[in-house]
């Protein structure tokens, strides 16, 4: 199968604008443990590239992912701006490219990253270095003949853990619902405990929906794990990226097919 970038791709990524603070772009890559920010001009088309390396040369105090600066620190870096330390007209990659020549790209010139764009050249995603060794991990373990997806190793088992979960608390806001239900047939309340009991009943409520939500996505997702189909987008063929599952076990396309799919609709 032929491996594409958009299908190990970070989409809808994190990025700035070259007029914002170097300030602001550190406190993103610290909140978002990132360490590249693809830097956006008008219309999302790239115009350069912030590394936490460059962060750390252009800055006068001490930069460390695991921790942020101190108040006199920040005070002394606050006019510095992204365009003045960024990397211009960087290299980028179009999402449907061969990963290969993404590959090879990054290794000759040593870039960490490549800014990923669309047919009209605006920011779709962002590949790393971390990405392309996921890729790596997927292609040996396909070579060894294996069924399912490094993407869906240990996810299965920590869905079915939290699905285990949901279940005993749907069943705990059953009990709740029907304490309340009992307690208003039995006793008297005032206005003001009719209104608390009607709050409580509403957020229950509400809860054990999300819940159920969540729950039949989980299963959904479980039964296309049985399947062998849990990280493989329904559209492209492609890889579903393992933090895209996770967080919405039920879906069946890729960021990108997901994207499209909503655009035409």
């Amino acid at each position: 199968m032929k491996l594409e970038v958009k299908s190990y791709m970070t989409g809808q990524p994190i990025s700035i604008e070259p007029e914002a603070s170097a300030l602001a772009a550190l406190d993103l890559m610290l909140e978002h443990g990132i360490r590249h920010l693809p830097v956006v001009g008008p219309e999302r088309r790239v115009c350069g590239v912030l590394s936490f390396d460059d962060l750390r040369a252009a800055l006068p105090a001490p930069v460390r992912l695991g921790a942020p600066l101190a108040a006199d620190e920040r005070s002394a870096v606050r006019d510095l701006a992204v365009g003045e330390v960024m990397t211009y007209l960087p290299q980028t990659i179009r999402y449907d490219a061969p990963l290969e020549e993404a590959a090879e790209r990054m290794a000759e010139g040593r870039f960490g990253c490549l800014p990923v764009v669309d047919e009209d050249g605006r920011l779709d995603g962002i590949l790393s270095e971390t990405d392309l060794l996921y890729a790596l991990v997927t292609a040996l373990w396909a070579a060894r003949g294996r069924a399912s997806s490094p993407v869906a190793v240990g996810l299965p088992e920590a869905l079915e853990k939290e699905r285990r979960y949901l279940v005993r608390q749907l069943a705990a806001y059953g009990r709740h619902e029907r304490e309340i239900t009992e307690t208003r047939r039995e006793l008297p309340l005032d206005l003001v405990e009719q209104g608390s009991e009607t709050e409580d009943a509403r957020l229950t409520e509400q809860l054990a929906e999300l819940a159920s939500r969540r729950l039949r996505a989980i299963e959904h997702a479980l039964e296309r794990q049985r399947r062998g189909e849990l990280a493989t987008c329904e559209a492209c063929g492609g890889s579903i990226p393992h933090a895209r599952l996770r967080a919405l076990p039920g879906t069946t396309l890729c960021i990108r097919c997901a994207r499209q799919a909503e655009m035409g609709r």
